[in-house]
């Protein structure tokens, strides 16, 4: 069995909280931006924690998944370049 890394438990605690979105009556928008600072906090905390590749493998898969970008997300298209 696989020892689950630091990254692992980010990853299922931000896909936690994302799957209970749904669980509310508020408006499409109003959960967007609600959760949106929920997956912020969790990755403030990841900054402190995680090595800066795991880090940017973090900002990644949330950018990829959610699609919030923390500002150093690549395209999903791996286009960067244009």
């Amino acid at each position: 069995m696989k020892k689950e890394t630091n990254l692992d438990k980010f990853k299922a605690c931000i896909d936690k909280e994302v799957k209970a979105w749904n669980m509310t009556t508020l408006s499409e928008l109003e959960k967007f931006y609600q959760n949106k600072m929920i997956v912020w906090g969790i990755m403030e905390a990841a900054l402190y924690i995680l090595p800066f590749k795991d880090y940017q493998t973090l900002i990644q898969y949330v950018y990829d998944k959610y699609g919030y970008n923390y500002g150093s997300a690549i395209t999903k298209d791996d286009d960067a370049a244009g």
